[in-house]
């Protein structure tokens, strides 16, 4: 079974989906969400006043 990659907050322990973009899920890169070189890159969602984190 493929384990889905998630954002989680590390104060509250909210998770998120990594968000997708181009209809492909976004990777992180350089601390930064991308999908690709076209749409270029995003800031990872905040929660709780912190940037969440990668569970890859």
């Amino acid at each position: 079974m493929k384990k889905i990659p998630k954002l989680v907050c590390e104060i509250c322990g909210q998770e998120k989906e990594i968000p997708t973009c181009c209809d492909q899920s976004m990777i992180v890169q350089d601390n930064l969400l991308c999908c690709c070189e076209k749409c270029g890159y995003r800031e990872k969602p905040e929660c709780c006043g912190k940037v969440m984190t990668y569970l890859g």
